[in-house]
C-alpha cells in the first residue's frame, strides 16, 4: 500500500507537471459569468421583452444543468450551464422572448462584484470533501432512515469515484480530474450527451440533492445539508479559477476524492503557472502542491516545481515511519522522473509540514471577503 502511494505521487508529478498543457490547459475552466438560462416551460401569459432586466433567486438545484428560479412571484424551471448555488441572487437580461425564453446573466456593476457575491454565498455553506465523504460513509453504514432510492444514489455516487490503484495511470488521472466537478459547466456547454455526466462528481451530487427533495425527513434533510456543503466547496474552487474573459486562468485548485477499498481518501491540489514569462514556453514555471492524509502514511504534503526541464521536489510527512519509507524510495522517484527527460535539481523529504501550504488556504480573494 505505501509503495503504491509513492507510485501515485510519481505519476502525478510526471503527468501534471511534465505535460501541463495536455492535462490542464486543454481543459477549460468553468464557464464565465456570461452564461445563459433557458426557461423549460415558460407560462403563456409571460410578457417579458427583449432587453428587460430581471432579478431572480435560485431556489432549488433540480439536477445537472437545471434550477428552479424565483422571478417576481413566479417559480420557474430553467436549464443552464451556469454554476449556481441555492439562495444565490442573479441579475438577468431577457435576450429572447418568443416561444423559447432565454435569459443572460448580467452584472449590475462588474464581474468582480459578481464573483464576490457568489463567494459570499458559497463560503458559509462549504465543508471539505473529506468531511463530506466521511459523513456519507456514516449514513451508508447505519440505519439512517433514508428512502431506498436515496441510499442507492448515494452508494452509486461513491462507487463512481476513481479507484486509488488506477489514478497512477496518466489517462485515468486526467479523466478523474475532468470528473472532479470542476468542469461540469464546460461539459454541459460542449457535450450534450448525458453519458459525459455519468461519473461527474458535481452532477451526481446534484442528482442526489434533487432526490432528497422528493420526500424530506430528518435524515434526508441532514443528507441534503451535506450535499449542499460539498457543492459549495466545489463552487469555491471553480470561482477561485475564474478570470476575465480575455485572460486564461493561471491557478487551479481542487479536491480529488478517490476510493481506497471501503473508504474515501481526498487529494487536495493547487497548480499554479508563473505568468512572468508566459510568452516564452521555455521559461514557463509550474508549481504543483498535493496534500493528503492516508491512514497508513499519515498527513503528507508534496511540492513539485518545474521550469523548462528542471524539476525540484520536496515531500513532507508527519510520521517518522513515513519519512523513513520515502527516503528509502527517493532513488526510485529520482530514476522515474529522470526517465521522462527531467533534470532533477533538488529532491528531499522533511519531517513535519510546510509553513502555510496553499492547499490549506482559502481560494484567492476569500480573505478579503471575510475581512
Amino acid at each position: 500500500m505505501s509503495r503504491q502511494m509513492l507510485h501515485i505521487m510519481v505519476y502525478t508529478a510526471k503527468t501534471a507537471i511534465k505535460e501541463p498543457p495536455s492535462i490542464f490547459m486543454d481543459i477549460p475552466g468553468p464557464i464565465p459569468s456570461s452564461s445563459t438560462l433557458t426557461l423549460a416551460n415558460p407560462p403563456p401569459a409571460l410578457t417579458w421583452r427583449v432587453g428587460q432586466r430581471l432579478d431572480a433567486q435560485v431556489i432549488t438545484l433540480i439536477g445537472p444543468g437545471k434550477v428552479t428560479l424565483k422571478i417576481g412571484g413566479a417559480m420557474l424551471e430553467a436549464r443552464t450551464s451556469l454554476a449556481t448555488a441555492i439562495g444565490q441572487r442573479l441579475h438577468l437580461e431577457v435576450i429572447r422572448s418568443d416561444k423559447r425564453v432565454v435569459l443572460r446573466l448580467v452584472s449590475p456593476t462588474n464581474q468582480e462584484n459578481t464573483l464576490t457575491a457568489a463567494l459570499r454565498e458559497a463560503l458559509p455553506r462549504q465543508q471539505s470533501l473529506q468531511t463530506i465523504f466521511s459523513r456519507f460513509a456514516a449514513l451508508l453504514s447505519s440505519s439512517s432512515g433514508l428512502p431506498p432510492k436515496t441510499i442507492i444514489l448515494l452508494a452509486q455516487l461513491v462507487e463512481k469515484l476513481p479507484m486509488q490503484q488506477a489514478i497512477s495511470r496518466a489517462e485515468v488521472l486526467k479523466q478523474a480530474l475532468m470528473d472532479s466537478g470542476l468542469f461540469l459547466e464546460h461539459k454541459l456547454n460542449t457535450d450534450p450527451e448525458p453519458t459525459a455526466l455519468a461519473t461527474d462528481l458535481k452532477a451526481n451530487l446534484l442528482r442526489l440533492l434533487a432526490e432528497t427533495a422528493q420526500g424530506r425527513n430528518d435524515s434526508a434533510n441532514t443528507l441534503a445539508q451535506h450535499v449542499e456543503a460539498g457543492l459549495a466547496r466545489i463552487q469555491l474552487h471553480q470561482l477561485s479559477t475564474l478570470t476575465d474573459a480575455q485572460t486564461p486562468p493561471t491557478t487551479w485548485t481542487g479536491e480529488l476524492p478517490v476510493r481506497n477499498h471501503n473508504h474515501v481518501d481526498v487529494f487536495q491540489f493547487h497548480i499554479e503557472k508563473d505568468s512572468k514569462n508566459a510568452r516564452d514556453p521555455e521559461q514557463q514555471s509550474w508549481c504543483t502542491w498535493l496534500s493528503f492524509n492516508i491512514k497508513t502514511l499519515g498527513a503528507m504534503h508534496v511540492k513539485i516545481t518545474l521550469s523548462s526541464n528542471n524539476i525540484a521536489t520536496t515531500l513532507w510527512a508527519e510520521l517518522d515511519s513515513t519519512v523513513a519509507l520515502i527516503k528509502q524510495n527517493l532513488g526510485q522517484l529520482h530514476q522515474t522522473l529522470s526517465g521522462v527527460g527531467l533534470n532533477i535539481k533538488d529532491m528531499q523529504c522533511l519531517h513535519g509540514s510546510p509553513p502555510f501550504p496553499p492547499t490549506d488556504r482559502l481560494p484567492t480573494g476569500l480573505l478579503d471577503i471575510i475581512a
